[in-house]
């Protein structure tokens, strides 16, 4: 195991005492490690060396993503480098703290808007609207902190930037996507990959229709997703009638209103054939 660079590693043992799930807030106490880090120089030299790696190996494949370079991933919270592409279609309420820094000269204009008083992560509503909140500009070396339970946030951009973002792992279970003209709550997607992943897989779990799938769809249908709850109940109905009426009945009291409303209608539509 290659061992980190010693600025990296006194990052880490800085920042993970801030990463508490019993106190979310606590995360911006790691600003200080972020800006110790940002006046280090150890961005700079990392880039260099991994694209020294690239010049000596072409087959050398880092922590590059489409749109992001994993610097580092710790228990709770990625430290990345993101590549921000021109105004994006929609404004995203983002489901994780996190703490942004512009890289090169360009200063990084933003505006701010206040989540809705009817915003309620879990239970999407379409048609809340946003409200401005003001705007404002950051510099290379400053840190904004990204109050994602109160704000949502515009990046203004004529080209593309590049980022230090210093984020932790979902803390909320959807991110909800705003449009950029009304303002308007529009969809929402999962803030973790690996609820869609299960989703996927409880469908199709149910369109094999294998008997030995009904222990895993049982445990599914008991996950704190609702989405992934409602993909396991409605494969367990290809698989077993009896189980999917006893998950509908149980899912009539889910904590969810979604899946309470569309377990009513489900029974509903069974009593009627």
């Amino acid at each position: 195991m290659t061992s980190l660079d010693p600025r990296l590693a006194e990052f880490a043992t800085r920042v993970q005492p801030c990463l508490r799930r019993d106190a979310p807030e606590a995360f911006w106490e790691a600003e200080p490690a972020l800006q110790a880090l940002l006046s280090s120089g150890y961005i700079t030299d990392a880039l260099n060396r991994d694209l020294g790696a690239l010049r000596e190996d072409p087959t050398h494949f880092g922590n590059w993503r489409p749109s992001e370079w994993l610097l580092h991933r710790g228990p709770g919270y990625a430290l990345a480098v993101a590549r921000f592409e021109l105004t994006r279609r929609f404004i995203h309420a983002l489901p994780f703290y996190g703490m942004l820094s512009p890289l090169g000269g360009a200063s990084l204009r933003y505006r701010r808007y206040r989540l809705p008083s009817a915003y309620d992560n879990p239970v999407f509503t379409p048609g809340l609207t946003l409200v401005p909140d003001g705007e404002g500009s950051l510099a290379a070396g400053e840190i904004l902190r990204l109050h994602s339970d109160r704000y949502a946030y515009d990046f203004q951009l004529s080209e593309p930037a590049l980022v230090v973002k210093l984020s932790t792992a979902a803390i909320r279970p959807l991110e909800w996507l705003f449009s950029r003209d009304q303002l308007q709550s529009w969809q929402a997607n999962d803030a973790d990959l690996s609820y869609t992943q299960l989703r996927v897989a409880a469908d199709v779990l149910g369109k094999f229709a294998h008997q030995s799938s009904l222990p895993a769809l049982k445990l599914l249908s008991e996950h704190p997703h609702h989405s992934v709850r409602w993909a396991a109940i409605q494969s367990l109905g290809r698989l077993s009638r009896s189980e999917a009426i006893a998950c509908l009945q149980q899912a009539l009291q889910d904590r969810h209103p979604h899946i309470r409303r569309a377990a009513q209608k489900t029974l509903d539509q069974i009593q009627k054939k």
